[in-house]
């Protein structure tokens, strides 16, 4: 037991397309190489990112931090200042907000003002990915200006500073590893491997309790699928605002399981499961169920209302979400989410039932389709400094809510209205009546 997870978390930033990535990917091929499983490397093209070092000059100091994924190279002088100050031409210091996923509109709005990058502040520094759209689309949405963290540069806020940021890319091929023991339509157990820093919680223990599930099912005949993801943490040549989950998104559009068994981020707290609503019965009795949450290589499943569960303690695990401090996980939690992942396996999903008519909509082709045109993520805006990414009856919500809020988008999907969003609902409607004049006859 936890051979993988220490293999896991001797690379520091496993980075898809990167050289330490292909020597992980040989290593556990032969780690899983037994006569009973077959392999398949499924092909994605990604953007491979290093942060060859990343610093903040004041006077004769030199501060260590981390570049924010996807910064590009970049070296550039002002005097730090607060994001409310006068930023143009000067380099902003923040703190990371409460949310640390809306750094990206402390970007985009410092790079409106005319700043030349932003320094984010505090303890424990972190690798948050920025992009230069409010939204979570498939266009490309590189950052505007590149952005850093540092634990202390709040305290030089208004002297003069050169932020270095040495950051190398390139355009490469990364394979996510498909490992299975029956040619039939199977469940599949995944997790990513690919992580910023250490990435003990996110995800090596995940990779651990996948690899362990897998064997004992192999080991009791038992048929599953296994399928261990690049490009999780990001991303696309071309760096979508919508950069995660990308090596599971070019799997699935090609080969879908019968259920996916998701793992992502355990280890730590309390492990629950996030699945689609139309299986929470199925799953009763097996421990804590919510809807589900779009931060998981599961994302696409829900978004194509296929059955799937993940298995995560995010909730748990803020303090030390992409920071330097993931550095440890349970072997007890570990074992318990290997554990789980086995029993879920087992479960036979029956398919969705939802009334397409009771929404004023012509039935569809499939049931997993008529379940996503009802039941899907919306990314909604009261302002532009945060956004919340919400798993809901689209047509209710839309109804009820949507004139709350100042925009809202389909994630990975068109912006439904922008200021005034009454009319939202017609909007999606429209939109839900030509994705089913589309199917095929």
């Amino acid at each position: 037991m936890a051979e993988v997870y220490r293999k896991c978390t001797s690379y520091r930033d496993l980075v898809a397309g990167g050289s330490g990535e292909r020597e992980f990917l040989q290593w556990l091929i032969a780690f899983l190489d037994t006569p009973s499983v077959w392999f398949h490397l499924s092909p994605v093209e990604v953007l491979a990112w290093e942060d060859a070092g990343t610093r903040l000059e004041v006077g004769d100091m030199a501060l260590r931090g981390l570049a924010l994924p996807y910064s590009g190279p970049a070296s550039v002088e002002g005097r730090l200042v607060s994001p409310d100050g006068d930023v143009e031409g000067n380099i902003v210091v923040a703190e990371f907000p409460s949310d640390v996923d809306d750094a990206k509109y402390i970007v985009i709005e410092a790079a409106r003002r005319g700043a030349q990058a932003v320094v984010f502040s505090g303890r424990p520094p972190r690798r948050i990915v920025v992009t230069g759209e409010y939204g979570y689309k498939i266009d490309a949405a590189p950052a505007p200006i590149p952005a850093a963290s540092f634990e202390d540069a709040a305290s030089y806020v208004g002297k003069r500073a050169r932020l270095v940021v040495e950051t190398k890319t390139r355009v490469t091929y990364s394979y996510s590893l498909v490992a299975f023991n029956s040619f039939e339509n199977t469940p599949m157990i995944s997790a990513h491997w690919d992580h910023w820093l250490v990435g003990a919680t996110d995800n090596c223990a995940g990779v651990e309790a996948a690899v362990l599930a897998f064997s004992e099912l192999v080991a009791d005949d038992v048929p599953v699928a296994l399928g261990l993801f690049t490009a999780e943490e990001g991303v696309a040549p071309h760096v979508p605002s919508f950069y995660w989950a990308w090596g599971s998104y070019n799997y699935f559009k090609k080969w879908r399981p019968s259920l996916l068994v998701n793992i992502d981020v355990v280890g730590v707290g309390t492990p629950r499961m996030y699945a689609v609503p139309y299986l929470h019965e199925s799953l009763r009795g097996l421990g804590p169920v919510e809807r589900p949450e779009a931060y998981f290589d599961s994302v696409h499943y829900e978004r194509w209302g296929l059955p799937s569960v993940t298995i995560s303690s995010l909730r748990d695990t803020w303090a030390l979400y992409h920071s330097p401090l993931d550095t440890n996980a349970e072997v007890e939690n570990i074992l318990y989410v290997a554990d789980l992942a086995k029993r879920l396996v087992k479960i036979k999903p029956a398919p969705p039932a939802v009334r397409l008519e009771d929404y004023g909509l012509p039935p569809a082709d499939s049931p997993h389709e008529a379940w996503s045109l009802v039941y899907n993520y919306v990314v909604v805006f009261r302002d532009y400094s945060h956004s919340d990414i919400v798993y809901t009856d689209v047509f209710k919500f839309l109804k009820k809510a949507a004139a709350e809020y100042r925009r809202v988008d389909l994630l990975a999907g068109p912006t439904l209205c922008v200021g005034n969003c009454e009319n939202a609902l017609e909007t999606y409607r429209e939109l839900a009546l030509l994705r089913l004049a589309s199917q095929p006859l």
